[in-house]
């Protein structure tokens, strides 16, 4: 029965692919804004989450329609999102270079002139799959840390869409060891690292209220001697994506690992809630972020 069902998804979600690789660059983006909205549509559940998010994150800068007109847009941003991430095959290298826009290649240039590699920590905003592609499309080695889909079919499709970018698989099962493979080539390892973290993790302020984040980054960044790169990417229209790049966070040798990487930890995640801040339709409010 599993293996039925992994069957007909695989089939609706290629479906889905091809039917995005059809359209238009504007027209996909039409698509995918509406497969947004029909989600906002359908999922209540997600609705509750992200207007709870809001509320508490934000609700005391927001009105009650601003956040319910902001909750539609978050979902219509993971639509656009997933079909351009469909579309990888036809955007290719050169299209990313022609659709983003970034003052931030001379970090690049500076921690891979350094040799040790560096970490990209980013968010699940804008189009995070096409931060990796940026990468790779200035020239520079990028592997992505990625978790399995339950569906190995549509997770070999969706690590197939990254590979056509340029972009290494690091899977989420053997990361450590992959994460240091990567460093020690001096690569770029990108991680996502703005969700929950079950364990391994330091309780740190985010939009005012204590949250679990990952310790992994800044303690790969430590253990390797390397920087932490924090990079978001917005979307300001369906072919034109801006690079927002905050200050390398290098180790500050406090002599006490812990206080490294919460301190290391402090400092992407404050660069994110800004960012959020100012484009706050850009982020993935569904997820249930604040369980402490």
């Amino acid at each position: 029965m599993a293996r039925l069902s992994h069957n007909i998804e695989y089939f609706f979600t290629l479906t889905g692919v091809k039917l995005a690789q059809l359209l238009s660059p504007r027209m996909a983006d039409t698509f995918g804004s509406a497969l947004g909205s029909l989600a906002h549509a359908l999922l209540a559940s997600r609705r509750r989450i992200a207007y709870d998010n809001l509320k508490k994150a934000m609700g005391d800068t927001l009105s009650e329609e601003e956040i319910q007109a902001l909750i539609k847009k978050v979902f219509q941003n993971i639509g656009r999102t997933l079909v351009e991430f469909a579309r990888f095959s036809k955007t290719r290298l050169e299209g990313t270079r022609r659709i983003t826009i970034s003052d931030g290649v001379e970090y690049l240039r500076k921690v891979h002139d350094e040799g040790r590699g560096g970490l990209i920590v980013t968010a699940h905003f804008g189009n995070w799959e096409l931060l990796g592609s940026w990468i790779a499309a200035n020239g520079y080695p990028m592997d992505f840390l990625v978790g399995a889909q339950h569906n190995q079919k549509v997770d070999n499709l969706l690590n197939d869409f990254r590979r056509e970018m340029g972009v290494g698989i690091i899977p989420l099962k053997t990361s450590i060891r992959g994460v240091f493979k990567s460093l020690k080539a001096n690569h770029f390892a990108g991680l996502v690292s703005d969700q929950h973290a079950h364990s391994g993790s330091v309780a740190i302020e985010f939009f005012g209220r204590k949250a679990a984040t990952p310790k992994g980054p800044a303690a790969f960044a430590l253990k390797a001697k390397c920087p932490l790169i924090p990079l978001l990417i917005r979307r300001e229209r369906y072919d034109r994506h801006v690079l927002m790049a905050g200050k390398l966070i290098y180790p500050p040798g406090i002599g006490d690992d812990e206080k490294d990487i919460e301190e290391m930890t402090i400092a992407y995640t404050k660069f994110f809630e800004e960012g959020i801040r100012r484009y706050p339709d850009q982020w993935m409010w569904t997820h249930r972020r604040w369980k402490l």
